[in-house]
């Protein structure tokens, strides 16, 4: 008997000691720096203001069935070209065949609407292929956040200039994912950051080493062969 109390007592402080859900999940703002606030108050609010900039429009206008084919086939091109890794880094990150190209062209063609959820959902895929996961917090922002910004691209879908349209739109999505990945890691990963430097500088330059021959890639592909993709893509509503 007392062996058996002796069990369940350490078990119940075991229980206790152990961090509950809400605390794994949320604790990490706690240790939050003031850039790490700051890079959180800049993407909540550029959230609101691109959810006011889509808003007028309703998802029967946004979504068709052959939109929603086409969407899962540019999920399914993104999710292969994600597998060829021309650099990797070891703390995550990697140089890709332009993984972030057939989301981009489809933004593009269709807007910011659809194009946000589109790598919103290819952000999901991309968690469940390869998880990982710090926090509730983290995996949204490393994950749905971050590929959703690829979506931005659609801000210059109405571009009298395809070629500058393409290429504006592959360095706004760029660095809307660019921001995201720093912020993550200022705000999850500062202890990466080595002594003596500050996690903004080191958290900036370990995802521009990635993302900057990213988006080189994903410009010269949107301008070579974007321009006559539109054409066809648009004939799909």
């Amino acid at each position: 008997m007392n062996l058996f109390l002796s069990t369940a007592l350490a078990e119940s402080e075991a229980a206790e000691a152990a961090p509950s859900w809400f605390e794994t999940a949320f604790g990490d703002f706690s240790d939050l720096t003031v850039w790490g606030w700051l890079l959180l108050a800049a993407l909540l609010i550029g959230g609101v203001v691109l959810y006011r900039a889509v808003k007028g429009k309703t998802a029967q206008n946004i979504w068709t069935t052959k939109k929603l084919a086409l969407g899962a086939v540019c999920i399914a091109l993104s999710s292969v070209l994600s597998l060829v890794k021309v650099l990797e880094l070891p703390q995550g990150g990697s140089v890709t065949a332009a993984s972030m190209l057939p989301i981009i062209l489809f933004a593009y063609a269709y807007g910011a609407g659809p194009g946000l959820t589109l790598g919103a959902v290819y952000g999901i895929l991309q968690f469940i292929l390869k998880p990982y996961f710090y926090s509730l917090p983290q995996m949204l922002l490393d994950y749905p956040i971050a590929f959703g910004a690829i979506g931005l691209a659609g801000l210059f879908s109405k571009s009298k200039n395809t070629y500058l349209g393409l290429t504006l739109g592959s360095i706004v999505a760029s660095l809307g994912r660019l921001l995201a990945a720093v912020a993550s890691g200022v705000i999850f990963f500062a202890e990466y950051a080595p002594e003596g430097m500050s996690p903004m500088v080191y958290s900036l330059g370990y995802n521009a080493s990635y993302m900057a021959p990213e988006c080189l890639i994903c410009v010269v592909l949107a301008i070579a062969i974007g321009p006559r993709l539109m054409k066809e893509l648009r004939k799909i509503k």
